[in-house]
């Protein structure tokens, strides 16, 4: 699970520096793809967005399940302890 995470992280950090390519490294996007001249570089700020979209949505999930999964572990360990004490109450009435 701890890989995910990370890799949540890097998609979520690759969008962040496309995006940011796209708005303000309009010269170092066209050195290193020179076919792009003349062209739009809009589709490198739509991927950037999507990529950092599809990071964001992994993780958002990832943490849900995570928190319900440590809910039911604190709910069930809760109960263990009430029924725990009300077993040493109903000893302790038992034997008085």
């Amino acid at each position: 699970m701890q890989k995910l995470v990370i890799v949540t992280f890097v998609l979520r950090a690759l969008g962040f520096v496309l995006v940011l390519l796209s708005l303000f490294g309009h010269d170092i996007i066209l050195n290193v793809f020179p076919g792009l001249e003349g062209m739009s570089i809009n589709p490198i700020f739509y991927s950037g967005i999507g990529v950092y979209f599809a990071g964001a949505v992994i993780y958002f999930f990832i943490k849900k399940k995570e928190k319900a999964d440590r809910r039911r572990e604190e709910i069930a360990e809760a109960e263990q302890r009430a029924f725990q004490s009300s077993a040493k109450e109903q000893d302790g009435d038992q034997n008085a």
